[in-house]
């Protein structure tokens, strides 16, 4: 009877459809983006197109019966798409410049196609650092273009 108890109990611990996990955005995308609906703050949201900031994470909670990923932060925070970001006011490069003189973005050394900028969000507390590399100071390139490099904390 004994044996049969701790079985029972034992099954029902490990079968629970719900867990939390630790936030690593790549494993993350790697193992659910396809299977599952993904929420930040009950906002249903692709977290392929959004970056967040690491510290401000409250918890993930997976659960697999629904196929939900649901991300709770500490504080809601304004996600900025990557096209209205304001280079001037993030200090970076020389002033006067906008998104129309950055070629490529590169986020966490991920590039960003021409759709995946439309769509791109990113919590501006969880930039790491940001540059821009000047293509026309760059030997052997044929590109007038800039790139800019931002990393997530």
């Amino acid at each position: 009877m004994r044996i049969f108890l701790f079985l029972f109990i034992l099954s029902i611990t490990l079968g629970c459809a719900t867990r939390n996990i630790k936030y690593d955005r790549n494993k993350i995308l790697k193992k659910y983006s396809a299977d599952y609906k993904m929420f930040i703050d009950n906002e249903k949201m692709d977290l392929e197109t959004v970056f967040l900031n690491k510290d401000n994470i409250e918890n993930i909670r997976i659960n697999k019966h629904t196929r939900e990923l649901k991300i709770t932060q500490f504080k809601t925070t304004k996600l900025f798409e990557i096209n209205n970001l304001n280079l001037d006011s993030l200090g970076v490069g020389q002033r006067g410049w906008t998104m129309n003189n950055i070629e490529l973005i590169v986020i966490d050394g991920i590039p960003l196609t021409d759709s995946s900028k439309k769509n791109t969000k990113i919590d501006l507390k969880g930039i790491k650092s940001i540059s821009v590399l000047i293509m026309d100071r760059m030997n052997n390139t044929s590109s007038d273009g800039n790139v800019l490099l931002i990393t997530m904390k």
